[in-house]
């Protein structure tokens, strides 16, 4: 219960019927009252919007106007009837005929009226209103969200993770990924945590605008019980009919299940369920894992919304494609197909749990066969499989190589209007490798998985080999970049806002591992406020560059190809809505009836 504060505000023939006034507290703070008979409504006088004072609005038909942007407040419930945010409201009464009114605070209400303003906010994709009610949340001092790294603003940045895992159309997507960064960008210092909230909360809000929550698959399924749709408890808790729900795209199913095995098991034990779902096949250009990874991520952040982020990843993967299933992966198939028998052939310590990793010249030659094509690329991971070598250890060179082919994108593709590709086509199969290793690392039972992914990853770096610039091009980018003798004026960041490549490219070939480690902490405020303007791309920056941080780290062998990278990718300015391309493919489509060129 919350104990009453009190004040006089006078008699109640001092306020005049209908009409705004002022009224202060020994301490300063403002209300706005409006006489109605014989009661009395007090609001904040200051408007949640901008702050202008609301006694200096006009009142009709129980409605206070401000006068400065026209914002509406229903005087008995503070509720906003046009413009955004609503406004506090206090409690008055009328005793021997003088005005009272209680100051103090019910924390309980104020959060509520505080988190459902948020989530409208988020619901209509208004940042602005969303990050003031955040930050009043913060204010409020509430224990929840406190462990999750991020401060005051926890209880906010968990409210955003559950508004997209509940309303995402399709599950899981870029902008919960984006925001799994960016709390970890916060955490470590490298972006304010206001600017963080309003571009992950953009992300998540804007393709989800207006759209009500998926319906969760809970207590019933049909009008049956949950114990009759998914069997006794211990059935309830298998793996495996996780995955056959999956496959055969019973997504109720497959949402319910993961639910019940989230709330036994936690995100953990999710992932380990989901995971051969994932290792079989590269889904959705390699979002399938790297949605996972982030979803795992986010739940171990906010334990209150794993159900809901974990629900929501399985959602995404119900829908996702199977793009190994498709003509062009034959190659790749039949690799997965005979893998389990490379396996078995591994030399008895192989498979006794003790792997061999690669030495510098034998990655060097792996990483040349990979960038060759799909076949040699598979045929160069099976045979080290074979041999015994850690597919970690092979995811990382895989990840290495992506970089260098991303470094080498052709940017040609971009400028064309009869084929739909971009830099985003190669940047996945970074961001794959990177996830890939992320769920299997450290992960014990995962051998055969992280054997699935590597030949994937590998496959799909060599897969994208058309999207090199020619080798001439290349070999004349290099040798701009190469000049270490050179002492280039200014920092990393000021050539990236400049947006110059060559400058940027020469800065980071003059920096050693340490000076590599800190570049990516320089450089997140430019991905994530300046790289790009539309949310999906500037979602792609920010997990480019946490990426990049996490394999340059991890990476015993990096050498500054993942910077390197991401300089070339981010730096340029980028073409994001192709309206040129849009309608030279639809016209095509139309006329001839044929798909647009590809990568492969």
């Amino acid at each position: 219960m919350v104990k009453a504060d009190w004040i006089d505000l006078g008699l109640l023939v001092d306020f005049p019927e209908n009409e705004a006034v002022l009224r202060k507290d020994d301490a300063g703070r403002r209300y706005t009252c409006v006489r109605v008979g014989d009661e009395v409504n007090a609001l904040d006088d200051r408007c949640p919007h901008q702050g202008y004072p609301l006694s200096q609005g006009c009142v009709r038909d129980g409605v206070l106007t401000c006068a400065w942007h026209n914002w509406k407040f229903d005087l008995a419930t503070g509720g906003n009837q046009f413009g955004g945010d609503p406004v506090r409201r206090y409690p008055t009464r009328v005793e021997d005929g003088r005005v009272h009114l209680n100051r103090a605070i019910d924390r309980g209400a104020e959060t509520r009226r505080l988190l459902a303003s948020l989530r409208t906010a988020l619901s209509r994709d208004e940042m602005s209103r969303a990050l003031r009610e955040a930050l009043r949340l913060s204010e409020l001092g509430l224990p929840i969200g406190e462990d999750s790294g991020l401060g005051k603003m926890g209880i906010a940045f968990e409210v955003v993770a559950r508004d997209g895992a509940e309303r995402a159309e399709y599950g899981f997507d870029h902008g919960l990924a984006m925001l799994t960064d960016l709390c970890a960008w916060v955490e470590r210092g490298w972006v304010p945590v206001e600017e963080a909230f309003i571009v992950a909360a953009h992300a998540i809000a804007e393709p989800s605008r207006h759209l009500p929550q998926r319906s969760k698959v809970l207590a019933k399924h049909g009008g049956r019980a949950l114990v009759a749709f998914l069997g006794s408890y211990e059935e309830r808790q298998e793996p495996a009919k996780i995955v056959a729900a999956l496959e055969t795209e019973h997504r109720e199913e497959a949402e319910a299940r993961i639910r019940e095995l989230v709330e036994a098991e936690g995100a953990e034990g999710a992932r380990a369920a989901v995971l051969p779902f994932v290792a079989r096949n590269l889904l959705d250009y390699g979002h399938g894992a790297i949605f996972l990874a982030k979803a795992c991520e986010l739940a171990a952040r906010f334990p209150a919304v794993a159900d809901d982020l974990l629900a929501a990843a399985v959602v995404q993967l119900s829908w996702a494609t199977l793009d190994t299933t498709l003509p062009p992966w034959a190659a790749t198939r039949a690799a997965l197909d005979k893998l389990s028998a490379v396996l078995d052939e591994r030399p008895e310590s192989a498979a006794g749990g003790v792997a061999l990793l690669l030495d510098p010249a034998e990655r060097t030659t792996y990483e040349a066969q990979v960038l060759t094509g799909e076949r040699q690329a598979i045929e160069a991971t099976l045979a080290l499989l074979g041999r015994g070598i850690d597919p970690v250890s092979l995811l990382r060179a895989v990840a290495h190589v992506a970089a260098v082919r991303l470094s080498r994108f052709d940017s040609a593709w971009e400028r064309r209007t009869d084929a739909e590709v971009g830099v985003l086509d190669v940047t996945h199969a970074v961001t794959f490798a990177q996830a890939a290793i992320a769920l299997v690392d450290g992960k014990p039972g995962t051998t055969q998985f992280a054997a699935q992914f590597a030949v994937l990853a590998a496959a799909f770096v060599g897969k994208l080999r058309r999207a090199d610039e020619p080798a001439s091009d290349i070999a004349e980018t290099q040798g701009a970049a190469a000049h270490e003798d050179l002492v280039e004026p200014g920092s990393l960041l000021q050539a990236a806002q400049a947006r110059d490549v060559k400058r940027a490219l020469r800065i980071a070939a003059g920096l050693d591992a340490t000076g590599r480690a800190r570049a990516y902490a320089e450089l997140a405020p430019f991905a994530a406020f300046d790289a790009a303007v539309r949310p999906i791309f500037a979602a792609h920056a920010v997990k480019m560059t946490e990426a990049m941080h996490r394999l340059e780290a991890e990476d015993p062998h990096a050498d500054g190809a993942y910077l390197k990278a991401l300089l070339t990718y981010m730096v340029p300015r980028r073409p994001e809505l192709q309206v040129r391309r849009i309608a030279e493919v639809a016209r095509r489509f139309l006329q001839d009836g044929r798909p647009p060129e590809e990568l492969y």
